[in-house]
């Protein structure tokens, strides 16, 4: 019983730690409904929850903070909450499958791509971005999905304005968040959070491995 106590409060510790720290680089958060390891689903009490553990709860995600103090007192009510990332704003995502995932960083490691952050969640890679406009991104899918495939891999998806990705600590359904690639520092003193790259550094090799990952008919 003592260690499972010790584990839980080590836990709650590194999620305080993560929630501060993301109100430190401007990156909004908001307490995630949770997940409850003992029964095996989402406390959201859906029995088809998509992703349980990893969602908004209540406050909505439309309350996601900035503010320290504020983050602090939602995570002292809900210490077991994960940590919800309210994308759009000042950081975005592109998620693609765990083997995509992996692949992925191979391939640009070997074509000198620097990448930032990276989520490794329960079958799924994170990686994380500036900020994207639609158009932008429509015109990256055109150009390395439809012109070279005919198509858009339905496993790759998009993390942008109004969207939300759980980041480590958090625990969910098949195990804990980690960093495949922790943040790291963005260089400039005025920037606040750590480095990030262009969608249009990434998008061309998450297509092309997830579209050589995906069964074909």
């Amino acid at each position: 019983m003592r260690e499972i106590l010790g584990r839980r409060r080590r836990e709650r510790t590194a999620l305080m730690s993560a929630v501060l720290t993301c109100a430190r680089w401007r990156w909004p958060v908001v307490p995630g409904v949770g997940y409850d390891r003992w029964s095996g689903v989402c406390r959201c009490g859906a029995t088809d929850c998509r992703v349980p553990g990893a969602h908004p709860g209540e406050p909505p995600l439309l309350a996601a903070t900035c503010d320290e103090r504020m983050a602090r007192w939602w995570w002292q009510q809900s210490p077991d909450a994960s940590v919800i990332l309210a994308t759009g704003g000042r950081v975005a995502a592109l998620s693609v499958p765990s083997e995509a995932g992996a692949r992925s960083l191979d391939q640009l490691a070997r074509l000198g791509v620097r990448t930032g952050p990276v989520v490794a969640a329960p079958g799924r890679y994170a990686f994380l971005v500036e900020p994207y406009e639609l158009g932008e991104l429509g015109d990256l899918l055109d150009r390395y999905g439809l012109d070279r495939y005919g198509t858009v891999p339905s496993t790759l998806r998009f993390h942008g304005d109004g969207g939300y990705l759980a980041l480590p600590p958090s625990r969910v359904q098949g195990g804990q968040l980690r960093w495949a690639r922790p943040p790291a520092p963005s260089g400039d003193p005025t920037a606040g959070g750590p480095w990030l790259p262009a969608v249009a550094d990434l998008v061309r090799t998450l297509v092309d491995t997830c579209q050589h990952a995906e069964p074909r008919a």
